[in-house]
């Protein structure tokens, strides 16, 4: 008996748990490769249509970018930029200020996709939106390619991509 009201307590805390996965606490990992993106609050001081804030942890390098998912008027779809050191700092100059730098040119305005019940469709940036299980952020792994990473993070046996899967939630 006791064992039956333990399973039943069970299950009714897993559920709980996964739904309060959203994109303010979800966190994500590449496959083969040692990135890290997690999705955090939207700072106070944001632009009006940002919708989400997420930082991208860059272990090779020893960075930690950040990022934005934005609607601006006139789209309907999320878009998300971001921008971090223009240098790993192993390569910056000594004493130099750390200058800050967009990783997409001003030409690029890609949506970014999450996969929900197996299927992609546009993040969902909605108060309190679940996480989906992957996020994809297409052209991000070309942008940082042609910028001073390359060095760094693209090493031997390493295949970096633009998804993300869920690991869990901070």
């Amino acid at each position: 008996m006791w064992r039956s009201i333990f399973l039943a307590s069970l299950l009714l805390v897993v559920p709980a748990q996964a739904a309060d996965c959203t994109l303010t606490n979800a966190r994500y990992k590449q496959p083969d490769a040692p990135w890290w993106l997690t999705f955090k609050r939207v700072p106070q001081f944001a632009a009006p249509n940002q919708m989400a804030a997420f930082y991208l942890e860059l272990p090779n390098s020893g960075v930690e970018m950040q990022g934005g998912v934005s609607i601006p008027n006139g789209f309907g779809s999320p878009l998300w930029s971001i921008e971090g050191p223009c240098t790993p700092p192993e390569f910056a100059e000594e004493g130099a200020p750390v200058e800050f730098c967009g990783f997409l040119d001003n030409t690029q305005y890609p949506a970014i996709y999450g996969e929900y019940d197996g299927k992609v469709r546009f993040l969902d940036t909605d108060a309190g939106a679940v996480a989906p299980e992957q996020v994809i952020l297409p052209n991000l792994a070309a942008s940082l390619w042609y910028s001073n990473y390359r060095q760094t993070e693209w090493m031997d046996g390493i295949d970096i991509g633009d998804a993300f899967t869920l690991v869990g939630c901070d």
